[in-house]
């Protein structure tokens, strides 16, 4: 899977680019800013978003436009989980600060329900609920 990493702190942008990189996926990025998300977003098909970015609380509306303009599956990271649990945007948040793990079972569960395949619940992703 193409991944575009949107993370403005350089060392978890490296851990988690190490992370995907051994799990054999294409690393998009990382994207420090909205405008760096945007430009690179048409790239991806998921997106790790940080809720909070060099240039503010930018993540739900990366979110939002990734899915609605690219069809990118979006997964939020953030030590506020509760600051994206009304976005219509992604799919789970995952809290900061996680290990490899969690980002592994989120991006399995991130990756099922792109491709259709049953997606298990994951320990550490809470998932967004769905606005019918």
């Amino acid at each position: 899977m193409r991944i575009l990493i949107v993370e403005d702190e350089a060392l978890i942008a490296m851990d988690l680019e190490d992370i995907l990189v051994r799990l054999g996926h294409e690393i998009i990025g990382p994207a420090r800013t909205r405008d760096e998300a945007v430009r690179l977003g048409d790239q991806a098909q998921i997106a790790l978003v940080d809720v909070r970015l060099a240039d503010g609380p930018t993540g739900p509306e990366i979110g939002t436009i990734l899915s609605s303009t690219y069809g990118t599956t979006v997964v939020f990271t953030t030590g506020n989980p509760e600051s994206v649990m009304d976005s219509k945007a992604g799919i789970g948040v995952v809290t900061k600060p996680y290990t490899p793990e969690a980002i592994v079972e989120a991006l399995d569960y991130a990756i099922a329900q792109r491709t259709g395949r049953d997606a298990v619940q994951t320990r550490f992703m809470k998932r967004i609920p769905v606005a019918l």
